[in-house]
């Protein structure tokens, strides 16, 4: 607005600007459809200056294109060169390793059974058993002689509880069968 006040200001100077005023007043400040697109262009001036979506996308884009082009590219070479190690690998060191393998089999199996010989002395040298001491052999006869007095003592409890189960069912019967004929209470 303060563009048209300024324009307004110096068509007033001039003498023959009376006539270009008044013909700017009719169509374009009367116009309110020019009106709107001036005041709407002004407002979006701002967001077009400020506004830097378009350009920060576009950047990003570029990035992401070229990052993943890289990426791409490294990781293609990549698997090339894995996909050359693995079948060199495979055809060279398999061929290899039979032929070494059949050449060195014979001399590896002696050395096996010879090794598993060894193994087997060496266990049964360790194997023998000592005869026991006199302490060891005193010692556990002495246990032996505790564990049976324990098993008898044991048995004689068990034989006793069993006397006086028997003895209380006994006395139980003999309690009822009393009690059946004080109560006349026939079977």
């Amino acid at each position: 607005m303060t563009k048209i006040k300024i324009i307004l200001s110096t068509k007033r100077q001039n003498q023959s600007g009376d006539k270009i005023e008044e013909i700017f007043k009719e169509n374009i400040l009367n116009n309110p459809m020019l009106n709107q697109k001036i005041g709407k262009s002004f407002y979006n001036a701002q967001h077009r200056i400020l506004d830097h979506r378009v350009f920060v996308n576009g950047e990003i884009e570029n990035f992401l294109n070229n990052f993943e082009i890289k990426r791409n590219d490294i990781e293609v070479e990549t698997l090339f060169k894995l996909t050359e190690t693995v079948g060199e690998l495979k055809y060279d060191l398999s061929d290899r390793c039979i032929s070494l393998g059949t050449a060195n089999l014979n001399q590896i199996s002696t050395d096996i059974k010879d090794l598993l010989s060894g193994v087997e002395l060496f266990l049964k040298s360790t194997n023998i058993e000592k005869p026991p001491g006199d302490f060891l052999a005193e010692s556990r006869k002495q246990r032996q002689q505790i564990k049976d007095n324990f098993c008898n003592d044991l048995k004689h409890g068990f034989t006793r509880i069993d006397n006086s189960f028997e003895q209380k069912e006994e006395e139980i019967a003999e309690l009822y069968s009393d009690l059946q004929l004080k109560l006349n209470i026939t079977k």
